[in-house]
């Protein structure tokens, strides 16, 4: 085993004893005991190059888990004393194997860093590799977070999310490379206010280099329509059941749902997704009205069509709708250039929504976060 290891740190063989090849079992753990006896070209303290042994000095340092235990390599560190001056030196042990003043080896840090990366709780990784959690936030604290205002892409995809309670707005905010999907910045405040004084710090040479960036509401306008549309029933109905449990059905793209027959349970019908988007679409006249206003808005949209789908917002009436759903959509109006620009360019904000799920799922595994900084850091690994 310590062969391996020796050359995978590229290590000197003439620098080190082993005992055994392989680590032995005591208790709980595994320990493989070695020598390190590095020799110095000349005494720090007079520089002159003569030496002989003085004992050793223990060292330990953890390696990854081995069969299940926790493995630890015992290092004798041979000590010298100069003929010359007497002073006693200790030779470092060489950082490719462990950093100065820490107990956990390079390889372990890598296996700490690759379960950072991953969606898995810092608990559990550290049982996986048998380490204390306080490993994992040893190495959480040496990442930097310092944001570099130099430079900023031209492709901007923003968006915002649920973190942590000690955020200073309810909700944090997300930017990502709309070409790379690189992650761009992670600011624990979404509030307006914040974030032009956060983008004011880039230079404005920078900023000038930001094309576009797009946000769309037609699903949240429709989505807060339907909620008050449920609500005029009573909570015991079959309508708001169903306008409850099968809201994504009318989310979906009419052309896309399938006639292939289900048996629904809350209906107590076999039915299809076809026939059930138009049925809860028909339990009012509004919510009806409303669906085809942002099927027709979607369909132009997915389409690239700029002239048909301005059009569908210029031509709502509030006779037919409510005016918070019109002015939501209207309120796209006054964003024409950037949208058309959306329209015929191949950039979606896709990317920043693949990694809120990613961020959704750390979250959950994890079982929340208590501080934003270590919830950035995780999220910053993990893209």
């Amino acid at each position: 085993m310590f062969d391996s290891i020796m050359k995978e740190l590229f290590l000197q063989a003439q620098d080190w004893e082993s005992e055994t090849l392989m680590p032995l079992k005591k208790g709980k753990r595994y320990e493989l005991k070695v020598t390190y006896k590095a020799t110095f070209k000349a005494c720090p303290h007079c520089h002159k190059s003569k030496f002989h042994k003085h004992g050793t000095m223990p060292r330990k340092v953890q390696l990854t888990e081995y069969l299940g235990f926790p493995c630890f390599l015992i290092i004798a560190i041979q000590r010298y004393k100069c003929c010359f001056c007497g002073k006693v030196s200790t030779p470092e042990l060489p950082e490719s194997l462990v950093s100065k003043g820490t107990k956990d080896s390079v390889l372990l840090k890598k296996e700490i860093i690759l379960k950072l990366k991953s969606k898995q709780s810092i608990s559990e990784a550290a049982r996986d590799l048998k380490v204390s959690p306080y490993s994992f936030y040893r190495l959480l604290n040496q990442m930097p977070t310092k944001d570099h205002f130099s430079f900023l892409t031209e492709v901007l995809c923003i968006d915002e999310f649920k973190a942590t309670g000690d955020c200073k707005g309810k909700m944090a905010f997300i930017a990502m490379d709309g070409q790379t999907h690189k992650l761009v910045s992670l600011l624990d405040d979404r509030r307006l206010e914040h974030l032009v004084t956060y983008f004011l710090k880039f230079p404005r040479q920078v900023r000038l280099k930001v094309k576009f960036h797009v946000v769309q509401q037609l699903t949240r306008a429709f989505n807060q329509l339907r909620v008050q549309e449920m609500k005029q029933f009573d909570t015991h109905s079959p309508q708001y059941r169903h306008l409850k449990y099968y809201w994504n059905y009318l989310f979906k793209n009419f052309d896309d749902c399938s006639e292939n027959r289900f048996y629904s349970r809350s209906l107590r019908q076999w039915t299809s997704s076809h026939d059930l988007v138009l049925q809860l679409k028909a339990y009012t006249p509004v919510l009806d009205e409303a669906w085809e206003v942002l099927q027709a808005a979607l369909t132009a949209f997915r389409k690239h069509d700029d002239q048909k789908f301005f059009e569908i917002i210029d031509e709502l009436k509030e006779e037919l709708l409510p005016e918070t759903f019109v002015k939501k959509f209207q309120f796209l109006a006054s964003k024409k250039a950037s949208i058309r620009l959306a329209l015929h360019t191949p950039y979606s904000n896709g990317c920043v929504e693949g990694m809120n799920n990613k961020i959704k799922a750390l979250k959950r595994v994890a079982f929340g976060f208590r501080r934003f900084s270590n919830f950035k850091k995780r999220i910053i690994l993990m893209n």
